[in-house]
């Protein structure tokens, strides 16, 4: 199927157009996910001069330059990340439109992708994989990286979600791209001590008696300090002694007892004989979320996806924290949580959840404008005159593109041929979705004009251009 870039006058009076397809965007998406040309043409079916004239082309159609390239490398542009953005969004409106409008079934399973790769802050309970596979019908590609990578690369399209954690006032960290969020858990804090420090008798513990210890910290996806953030919200200044530091050294600093830090549900920072957990009386709490492109991940199977995470996260804890399901408070919330993330289906897949795309062809371009000439021109006959092609060829092929799509397209009877009223209402969305499309293909040719100009650049040049090219869009 092919995207509509523009169009174009021509000398019959209809329109033609520069069309970008389904195999273009993928193309795109493995330069932004790969950055390497060698793996880009592996993973395309195609040789490397290829992959450089198709690039080419792309830039040619849409009048900007979509990617930076070097002899071996290439990286999107602005342009060709929200050309990027605008092509899948357009695509999954087409299937919804074609799936709701001419089939008739319900708007939930569309476009539901077969492998979401998932950036996380820590690693996966380790039967989400399983669950999701299972439940879902999904398979997660998950990378472990630290909370001020995730964003970035969910931001760069190396991943279509992020798994991270936010603090209560903490800069939002909005990606460069659409993106919606879904809570996965209110993710209350405790403190880690060594189990010979002198406060570890105590049940609860406040802030306000561990100012003045040694701590250690991770920094967040919009670099705010963990522990200064916890000390922030209970109104207190933030301990003098405070090392910032990846999570997996504040791991390795806990512990040797070297030092003192925050624990949660969903991201404990050390679980070993030498440490104990204490509950903080300030109760400060931070929030994991689930990051998703919506035009990648329908927002559906995101929800089921963090509710599945969510109810992974409370098993752990019940299983390797429930000491702390000795104090009340704790219990409550527990209970909370589980409740709201309670799955309705049981154990086994659910029936409503969204599924794999329908099995079957998808629309292209040479199938709406057959049909747009019949919409326009009235009847078979006078819509095969435009087209070029006999009354018999125009009929044969809208005849296999019905038993393609299992969905009747036209009306025929012995006073000719109209379009059904379900077919009509599909091109009447579609002349919105063009409409918004060719809107966003302008914005990127106007982000395109801010690119630098000249031979393309490489190595680190081409980084930065890169990055240059991001802050100008």
């Amino acid at each position: 199927m092919s995207l509509l870039v523009e169009w174009e006058p021509v000398a019959d009076g209809t329109e033609c157009l520069s069309a970008i397809g389904r195999n273009d965007l993928s193309l795109l998406a493995a330069v932004g996910q790969y950055g390497d040309i060698a793996e880009v043409a592996r993973r395309a079916g195609a040789r490397h001069g290829t992959v450089d004239r198709r690039l080419d082309r792309l830039d040619r159609a849409v009048g900007a330059p979509l990617t930076l390239r070097g002899p071996h490398t290439a990286r999107l542009t602005s342009a060709g990340s929200r050309l990027l953005v605008a092509g899948r969004r357009f695509f999954r409106r087409i299937d919804l439109a074609a799936r709701t409008q001419l089939l008739g079934h319900r708007s939930e399973a569309v476009d539901a992708p077969e492998v979401l790769s998932l950036a996380t802050t820590a690693p996966l309970p380790e039967d989400v994989v399983e669950d999701a596979a299972a439940t879902l019908c999904l398979l997660l590609a998950v990378r472990h990286e630290e909370p001020n990578q995730v964003t970035a690369h969910l931001t760069d399209y190396l991943v279509d979600a992020a798994y991270t954690w936010t603090t209560g006032d903490a800069p939002s960290h909005s990606p460069e791209r659409p993106t919606r969020t879904h809570e996965v858990l209110d993710d209350p804090l405790w403190v880690i001590l060594p189990r010979d420090h002198p406060l570890a008798a105590r049940t609860r513990i406040s802030l306000a008696d561990l100012r003045d210890e040694t701590w250690v910290s991770e920094s967040g996806p919009a670099s705010e300090i963990l522990v200064a953030r916890a000390f922030q919200a209970a109104g207190l200044p933030a301990p003098a002694r405070l090392q910032v530091a990846d999570a997996s050294v504040v791991r390795g600093i806990l512990s040797r007892g070297d030092a003192i830090g925050l624990g949660s549900p969903a991201h404990p920072a050390a679980h070993a004989p030498s440490l104990v957990r204490r509950s903080l009386v300030e109760r400060p709490r931070r929030t994991a979320s689930l990051l998703a492109d919506p035009t990648v991940v329908p927002p559906a199977l995101a929800a089921r996806l963090a509710a599945l995470i969510a109810r992974g996260h409370l098993r752990r804890f019940a299983a390797d924290h429930g000491d702390l399901l000795d104090e009340p408070w704790w219990t409550r919330w527990h209970a909370e949580q589980t409740r709201r993330h309670a799955d309705p289906a049981g154990a086994g897949p659910d029936p409503d959840a969204p599924a794999m795309p329908a099995e079957g062809r998808k629309l292209d371009v040479e199938d709406l404008h057959l049909l747009r000439a019949v919409a326009r021109h009235g009847s078979i006959n006078r819509a095969a005159a435009v087209l070029s092609i006999s009354q018999s060829a125009l009929t044969r092929r809208i005849h296999r593109l019905e038993h393609a799509l299992g969905a009747r397209l036209l009306l025929r009877s012995p006073r000719g041929t109209s379009l059904t009223g379900p077919t009509r209402r599909f091109l009447s969305l579609l002349d919105g979705y063009e409409a918004d499309f060719r809107q966003a293909a302008a914005a990127c040719r106007s982000a395109g004009r801010a690119q630098p100009s000249g031979p393309w650049p490489t190595g680190h040049a081409a980084a930065a251009a890169v990055r240059l090219s991001r802050e100008a869009g």
